[in-house]
């Protein structure tokens, strides 16, 4: 088994190959009066030297390798494993309060109407129908309603039309409390109800408009676009719409109720 060689050792080894050296060089000086050369190899033995501190190395290196191990051993054996804590909840700080009941419930509350300001703005009235000269038309007045006969299938107003809708709203200014209602009818087959109403419509629109522009609210008009005629009259063409005021069809019914 080979050890391996301390510095120490080295040192102490070089210096006894120095003292024999020596010793035998005066011996033979002194022996046979001749110069003896001794030669050392130096480089051997700084070589010798130098394997020896690799291996010295080495041999650290592995020791505190191994060290290492032990001492995380070591380690891994002193680990003690801590059960986990369970959190405790916290307390409260403010102490929990009693219910209580109040003396009385409390009031109702009472919601004010909001005011509300609206602008109110007057209705635009609507266009004024124009005048021909040329269209077909007459007036019939009695002493209940006006009639206005329109051409067939027309709604045009001529002067005297337009002249007898103007004296009408006239009167009904000096009657603010009496209303006025538009009978619109039109001739028709009965196979083709709606083109009769439609026309009528018109008719009784064109007499609103003037109305209206003549100063008599709409909420005083009330236009009934009733088509054919339930009744055919031979002296009364069925292009025609009456205008009646609502205070003179309450007299008549209360005088034929008298009688």
């Amino acid at each position: 088994m080979i050890f391996p060689l301390s510095p120490f050792s080295i040192l102490k080894k070089r210096n006894q190959l120095f003292l024999t050296a020596a010793f035998s060089a005066l011996f033979l000086f002194s022996a046979s009066d001749t110069i003896a050369q001794v030669s050392v190899n130096h480089s051997a033995l700084s070589n010798l030297g130098e394997s020896h501190k690799a291996k010295s190395k080495e041999t650290k290196k592995t020791n505190k390798h191994s060290d290492k191990k032990k001492h995380q051993k070591e380690k891994n054996s002193k680990k003690v494993t801590v059960a986990p804590v369970e959190a405790k909840p916290q307390a409260n700080s403010k102490p929990a309060v009693s219910p209580t009941i109040p003396p009385a419930p409390p009031p109702v509350p009472v919601f004010k109407d909001a005011n509300i300001v609206v602008p109110l703005h007057p209705p635009v009235p609507p266009e004024m129908p124009k005048v021909i000269k040329d269209a077909k038309g007459e007036i019939r007045a009695t002493s209940k309603h006006t009639i206005l006969i329109f051409g067939e299938n027309s709604v045009d107003l001529n002067e005297s039309m337009m002249k007898a809708i103007m004296d009408y709203a006239n009167m009904l200014k000096q009657h603010p409390e009496a209303t006025v209602y538009l009978n619109a009818y039109s001739h028709g087959n009965s196979d083709d109800l709606s083109t009769p109403r439609r026309i009528a419509l018109n008719r009784g629109l064109a007499i609103r408009a003037v109305l209206i522009n003549q100063g008599i609210p709409s909420t005083r008009i009330y236009l009934l676009a009733k088509g054919i005629p339930e009744t055919q009259d031979k002296d009364l063409s069925p292009d025609h719409v009456e205008m009646i005021r609502s205070d003179l069809v309450n007299k008549t019914k209360n005088t034929e109720a008298k009688h």
